[in-house]
C-alpha cells in the first residue's frame, strides 16, 4: 500500500543525533491516537512522565491541532495519516519509521499500569525469539479482561477462545488490539500486518497465526500490564469483513503431514488467489499448521 501518511520528527540537541548515527536505540511507543486532541494530549504527558522512551503518536490529519501538539510535545514524533486507515496500516508505518530495535504499540485511552521494560527485553532476547509481547489488559475498574486467545476452528471459521490472564507468561495467539512490544526486524520480516485485510481483528488474528505457523511465539508477560481508561467492556468486533478469506487460507490453506507441508482447499472461507500465489510459494516457511497448533497449545493455566 502507498504511504498515505507524513512523519514530523522530534527535536533533538546536534549531540544526540550524532549519536544515534552510531547507535540504534533499544525501543520506542506508539500512542495510536483514539478520542479527542485533549485526550491525546493528557496520554502524551502519562506516557511521558511514566517512560524514558522514544514517544511517536500515529494519527489522523482531520484530528486538527498538529502545530500546537507539535510545539507543545517537541520530543514526540507525530506520523499523520491523511486518511482513516486499519490499525494494522498505522503498526505497519511505526515499524518504517521508528528505528529503534523494538517498539511498543498502545493507544491513547490506554494507560501503563506495570512496565518492567527490562523484564521484557530478557525474554525479546530468548533463543525461541517471540515475535511480539502483549500485555495483560485491565478494564477502567482495574478487572482482567479475557485477553489471551487460544486457537480454535469451527465450522470452517477460526473462532479463538478467549481466557483471563494469570501470574505466568502465558502463550496468546495474536496480539490484543494490536497493543503490544514487537521485535521491529522480525516484524518486518514477516510483513508486518496484511494490508490486504480490511479490518482490526482480522489483521491481529493474521498476523499472529503467521508468527506461530512460522515459529515464532507470541507470549503475554505479567509484568506489563495496561489498562483502559474509561472503557468498562472490551469487546472485539469478529464480524465477517472484506479480506478475512486472506486470513484463512493463509492458517488453513496448507496441512503438514510426516514433516512435508501441502496446499489444500479448506472450504467456503479459501481464496484460491491467495492460496496458488502466496501460501504455496511460502510453504518452505510453515514449520507446523494450525490444526497442530492447536493438539498442541498448552492450556492457559501452564505456566510457560
Amino acid at each position: 500500500m502507498q504511504n498515505n501518511y507524513q512523519v514530523y520528527h522530534r527535536k533533538q540537541d546536534i549531540g544526540k543525533r550524532i549519536s544515534l548515527l552510531h547507535r540504534e536505540e533499544p525501543l520506542s511507543i506508539g500512542i495510536v491516537a483514539n478520542g479527542s486532541v485533549d485526550e491525546l494530549i493528557a496520554a502524551i504527558d502519562a506516557y511521558s512522565s511514566k517512560t524514558v522512551w522514544p514517544l511517536v503518536v500515529l494519527m489522523f490529519e482531520d484530528m486538527g491541532r498538529i502545530t500546537e501538539l507539535q510545539n507543545q510535545f517537541q520530543h514526540v514524533t507525530f506520523i499523520v495519516f491523511s486518511n482513516p486507515v486499519p490499525m494494522g496500516v498505522k503498526v505497519n508505518a511505526m515499524a518504517d519509521e521508528c528505528y529503534t530495535t523494538y517498539f511498543a504499540i498502545t493507544r491513547s485511552d490506554v494507560k501503563i499500569i506495570s512496565f518492567d521494560d527490562e523484564a521484557l527485553f530478557t525474554l525479546l532476547r530468548r533463543s525461541d525469539r517471540p515475535a511480539a509481547l502483549v500485555p495483560m489488559l485491565a478494564n477502567r475498574s482495574n478487572e482482567m479482561i479475557p485477553s489471551i486467545q487460544t486457537p480454535m476452528v469451527h465450522d470452517g471459521l477460526i473462532d479463538p477462545v478467549p481466557f483471563f490472564p494469570n501470574t505466568h507468561i502465558l502463550p496468546t495467539l495474536y496480539p490484543f488490539f494490536g497493543i503490544g512490544m514487537y521485535d521491529r526486524a522480525l516484524f518486518q520480516r514477516l510483513r508486518g500486518f496484511d494490508e490486504n485485510i480490511y479490518s482490526d481483528y482480522w489483521q491481529y488474528l493474521d498476523f499472529g497465526i503467521r508468527c506461530w505457523l512460522y515459529g515464532y511465539p507470541i507470549f503475554c508477560h505479567p509484568s506489563f500490564i495496561m489498562g483502559f481508561i474509561s472503557r468498562q467492556s472490551v469487546i472485539e468486533d469478529r464480524s465477517s469483513q472484506p479480506g478475512m478469506e486472506r486470513c484463512h487460507t493463509k492458517a488453513l490453506g496448507i496441512r503438514q503431514i510426516n514433516g512435508k507441508n501441502y496446499t489444500r482447499r479448506f472450504g467456503k472461507y479459501t481464496d484460491s488467489h491467495v492460496l496458488r500465489t502466496e501460501v504455496k510459494k511460502r510453504l518452505a516457511l510453515y514449520k507446523t499448521d494450525f490444526y497442530q497448533l492447536i493438539d498442541e497449545w498448552k492450556a492457559p493455566e501452564a505456566p510457560r
